[in-house]
């Protein structure tokens, strides 16, 4: 696949997770808060740290992918994997966001600052710089490990990613990395001047899309592969 076919579906599973509450999101807030009118700088290094190791677990799965082209029915069982797991994601935000479960207390500033103030002032990995207090929550999540090793690999087979293939491997590295980039700047920023910039129905607006986009382009890594069996 092209560049721009690979960076089109990266940047919007990029932006879909990167959007997603957890605790990567829990302590940009707190730095961004810390940082107030310097907040753009937090989601920066969030963002630079976030990419740092995921461009090295990407090169990793990228070494160790060639053996899964020469096997189709291991490309089947990846495929069929790594779709439903984006399927089970965005069905779950959807079905999450309808019942009103999506938890945006974090988009009122004022409620978050004394919320993670009372929880995490003391904690000292919350004093790490935001490029390594990035790389440590994002590797002690098991959804992104589980991500990356299903998803991800998926996404890296189907559009033929591979060292031979720059187009798309530069595609798949700025695509991805550029959706978390830009949430992360941009939400950081909001939260450290206390703006209202990022509304809960804006938010839950750019969600659904992504989760809709989530679901159908996962249905679509879960049925292609098997196209190959005949």
């Amino acid at each position: 696949m092209s560049f721009w076919g690979v960076f089109s579906v990266t940047f919007l599973l990029g932006l879909a997770g990167a959007m997603s509450p957890g605790s990567l999101m829990t302590y940009t807030i707190f730095k961004s808060l810390e940082a107030k009118k310097r907040a753009w700088l937090v989601g920066f290094f969030i963002s630079l740290g976030h990419a740092l190791i995921e461009i090295l677990l990407i090169l990793l799965l990228l070494a160790g992918a060639e053996s899964f082209f020469a096997n189709p029915i291991v490309f089947i069982i990846i495929g069929v994997l790594g779709g439903s797991l984006l399927i089970f994601f965005g069905v779950q935000i959807l079905l999450d966001i309808k019942r009103d479960k999506i938890d945006i207390s974090f988009l009122s500033s004022k409620d978050s600052e004394k919320e993670i103030n009372s929880e995490n002032s003391k904690s000292k990995l919350y004093s790490q710089h935001p490029i390594l207090g990035s790389i440590i929550f994002l590797m002690s999540n098991p959804y992104w490990w589980l991500w990356w090793t299903t998803a991800g690999l998926s996404i890296i087979i189907e559009n033929s990613v591979n060292f031979t293939n720059p187009s798309a491997f530069w595609g798949l590295i700025v695509g991805k990395e550029l959706g978390v980039f830009l949430w992360y700047v941009s939400f950081a920023t909001a939260m450290g001047l206390s703006s209202k910039f990022i509304t809960p129905k804006i938010y839950k607006i750019i969600i659904i899309i992504c989760a809709l986009f989530m679901v159908g382009y996962g249905a679509y890594l879960a049925i292609s592969p098997l196209f190959t069996l005949n």
